[in-house]
């Protein structure tokens, strides 16, 4: 053979099977993996083998490979829930909403025992998310202990049967829920206001217990009016409440507006409401409410807006464009922004009704649609009448639409986007099935801290 490359398949001398290096011998069949050297193995350097073309094997020294041993993965089987302290874990799930928290008391023993203190529920209540819920008040005026209230949890879509709730005593019918807060009317010669406002969180037994009672007002109301601003006052910690109307008509004070400021503890006299409102100075026939501290008032039935500069204390009358088909509406209000939302005429089915939301472009003065009610979601609620009555009821960005004079309507929610103008609607379970017999229902929202141990009712 004259050369290597001459006859590739001549196998190689026997004696080459092995090599010796630096006093170290290497099986060529012991080398078969990496993982099997470690630090502890001496050096090896490499070495090259040259065939000449005479048959001297010359062996030449080539830079030693760099040989990276692997370690194996190790991995855990510990649940890492199980290496936290109990302090820790009490904290992260006094996170939680109300139905996964009470998932969350069926994974184990030990997260049993820390939902189920009484020091949890303190901490939940600090920790957890507290905005204001949609509660249904069923009163049963002939055994009164049989009144119950339903709160409606917007992440399971369920309602949930809270413990009785003590409600300070009030004429009948005043109980209301508006923009911000729930309040009654107490006491034929009193004239009191009593309120709770929507973002003050409670238990249900402490209920009561976050109620304010104003002063005597200057006139007796059955029906009035009324909203709330909040973060007034030098420090932003004070609020106002509004009372507009409510008056009876033949008492010449029936369009008198008052202020309460929590500030203060007194009532302040604004000047009447104007002319337009003149015999129709009811919260039947008024919708009202405050945003970025001025109070807009107009008649549900026509396009006649008005609204009170809190700082000049003077009103002035809103020229804005009326909605094409507009039979009546509601005017709210989401931060401060002014919402309006109410029944028009269906201009692509002449006969049909629809409900529509706008909201108020600042800069033109102008209202711009946002969304509308679907046909489908706006049968739930009946068309029994040819033009229904609806409540609205603004909660934040939820928006709730019920048949009024109907104790056991349908509930539908919409969920406002401002930024996107569209609207999600969707229908409430049902409550009508749910407990005793009812003979009126009051919708209010407010904040209350539901403890994971209230059971949950799913209606449907």
């Amino acid at each position: 053979m004259d050369s290597f490359t001459d006859d590739l398949s001549s196998p190689l001398p026997k004696q080459m099977i092995s090599e010796t290096i630096e006093n170290s011998v290497v099986q060529r069949s012991s080398i078969i993996n990496v993982d099997y050297f470690t630090a502890n193995t001496p050096s090896v350097k490499a070495r090259s083998i040259e065939l000449r073309p005479w048959g001297r094997i010359i062996s030449k020294r080539i830079p030693a490979a760099t040989i990276v041993r692997q370690e194996p993965k190790i991995v855990s089987t510990e649940d890492p829930w199980s290496q936290l302290s109990d302090d820790i874990l009490e904290y992260i799930l006094a996170r939680l909403p109300l139905f996964p928290l009470k998932a969350a008391r069926k994974v184990c023993k030990r997260w049993e025992a820390i939902i189920s203190t009484s020091e949890f529920d303190i901490l939940h209540k600090q920790l957890g998310e507290q905005q204001p819920w949609l509660v249904c008040y069923r009163t049963n005026h002939l055994v009164r202990s049989k009144s119950q209230a339903y709160a409606y949890d917007e992440e399971s879509h369920k309602w949930i049967t809270l413990p009785p709730l003590q409600f300070p005593s009030h004429n009948y019918g005043t109980l209301a829920g508006a923009n911000g807060l729930v309040y009654a009317i107490a006491g034929p010669s009193e004239n009191k206001l009593k309120y709770k406002l929507a973002c003050s969180t409670s238990s249900p037994s402490s209920f009561l217990e976050t109620w304010y009672e104003t002063p005597s007002m200057g006139f007796s109301r059955h029906a009035p009016v009324v909203s709330v601003a909040l973060e007034t006052g030098p420090t932003g910690t004070a609020h106002k409440v509004v009372v507009a109307g409510g008056v009876p008509e033949y008492e010449p004070e029936h369009m008198a507006v008052e202020v309460f400021d929590s500030e203060t503890g007194a009532w302040e006299a604004y000047d009447d409401l104007p002319d337009d409102f003149s015999g129709s100075s009811s919260r039947l026939w008024m919708s009202g409410v405050v945003c970025d501290n001025k109070l807009y008032m107009s008649l549900i039935h026509s396009w006649s807006v008005h609204v009170l500069d809190f700082s000049s204390r003077t009103w002035s009358f809103v020229q804005w464009e009326r909605p094409h088909g507009l039979i009546s509406h509601h005017i709210m209000a989401i931060g401060r922004t002014l919402v309006v939302a109410g029944l028009c005429e269906d201009v692509e089915q002449p006969g049909e009704i629809v409900v529509k939301v706008w909201k108020l472009n600042h800069d033109k003065r102008s209202l711009l649609q946002i969304g509308s009610l679907s046909g489908q979601v706006f049968a739930t609620l009946g068309r029994n009448l040819e033009v229904p009555t609806l409540n609205f009821l603004m909660n934040e960005n939820l928006l709730y639409v019920s048949k009024a004079y109907i104790k056991d309507g349908a509930l539908v929610v919409g969920e406002i986007s401002l930024e996107e103008c569209k609207t999600e609607w969707r229908v409430l379970p049902s409550v009508s099935s749910l407990g005793y017999r009812f003979d009126s229902m009051v919708t209010f929202c407010t904040s209350i801290s539901i403890s994971p141990h209230i059971s949950a009712t799913s209606a449907t």
